[in-house]
């Protein structure tokens, strides 16, 4: 017993899901599992073809009722009118839209930490350090003092916070948010 497969393609074109010409795509996944994909939302089927269809519908404006269509210049007094409507031809094969990446920051994990403290790696240490420095830069930035985490001395002195003062509302005790 065969499996049988669906192609899955993840290439662009112009319109989203048709593939107008021949493509590079070489994955294929079982049925079961396009199917799957399909179901939640990743994946559709392919457009094989866009047909433009001609239907005939009753006339917006009278209704094909026989005392409006004498005097209808939509229709021309038939009580239909003609409406072109686009036609979708799907295929086997599903489209997935390429997946983008997230970008990743630098940051610090457990294993880094495990790896400076108590393996006692220079490389992570050297990291931390290097993490710890663009933190206290950003908030430098922010107007938060800058303190050596060596020898404790300030590097910069920052803004402090204006005293407590009833009459300037000022401070923390008194500033209650006014607006800008």
């Amino acid at each position: 017993m065969e499996i049988k497969k669906v192609r899955v393609h993840t290439c662009n074109q112009k319109i989203e899901g048709y593939i107008a010409q021949r493509c590079r795509c070489r994955k294929y996944i079982s049925e079961e599992k396009a199917s799957e994909l399909i179901d939640d939302g990743y994946a559709q089927n392919v457009i094989t073809a866009l047909k433009v269809i001609d239907i005939e519908e009753a006339c917006p404006i009278c209704g094909g009722l026989d005392t409006f269509k004498k005097r209808c210049h939509v229709c021309k007094n038939t009580g239909t009118a003609s409406k072109k409507k686009l036609h979708i031809v799907c295929g086997e094969d599903i489209y997935m839209r390429p997946i983008l990446k997230t970008p990743r920051t630098a940051t610090i994990e457990e294993e880094h930490i495990e790896y400076a403290f108590v393996k006692g790696d220079r490389d992570a240490i050297k990291r931390i350090e290097l993490y710890h420095g663009l933190n206290q830069a950003a908030l430098a930035q922010l107007g938060a003092a800058l303190i050596d985490i060596r020898t404790r001395e300030i590097i910069f002195e920052g803004t402090p916070e204006p005293e407590d003062n009833r009459d300037k509302r000022t401070g923390r005790k008194y500033d209650w948010g006014r607006t800008i």
